[in-house]
């Protein structure tokens, strides 16, 4: 059975910081990120899909720094990880999620096509 995923994924190597079923796990790798979520490798015991947790992405750069927070649930439990699906972003988080997915895609103009069939009206407004 060939896997069909509503979202291009790119590698992303960032950190993730995020509260799990009470559990602070800070500076967890990501291991892709795409519109709709991200996988984080590790270890996580007790974690089961349908778990909520709230996730902070820090963006730093040579004259900012900035914090994105999305809320989030588990929608896959691995051997190796888990995938962890967005529930709640500002526009902003969704902006930034764009340029990243865009910037480390190897098919941009495939990527911007997935944008547009999201919002057929070319906005984001109602997310």
């Amino acid at each position: 059975m060939v896997e069909k995923r509503r979202f291009a994924r790119v590698l992303f190597e960032r950190t993730v910081r995020f509260t799990l079923n009470g559990v602070v796990y800070r500076d967890m790798k990501i291991r892709n990120l795409s519109i709709g979520g991200l996988f984080v490798p590790g270890d996580f015991p007790g974690v089961a899909a349908g778990d909520r947790c709230q996730l902070e992405l820090h963006e730093t750069g040579r004259h900012s720094c900035l914090i994105l927070r999305f809320g989030a649930r588990v929608v896959r439990t691995e051997r190796d990880g888990i995938g962890l699906r967005f529930t709640e972003m500002t526009e902003d988080a969704y902006r930034f999620l764009q340029t990243m997915v865009l910037y480390y895609t190897d098919d941009p103009y495939g990527v911007a096509r997935e944008f547009l069939e999201d919002f057929p009206d070319g906005s984001a407004a109602g997310m």
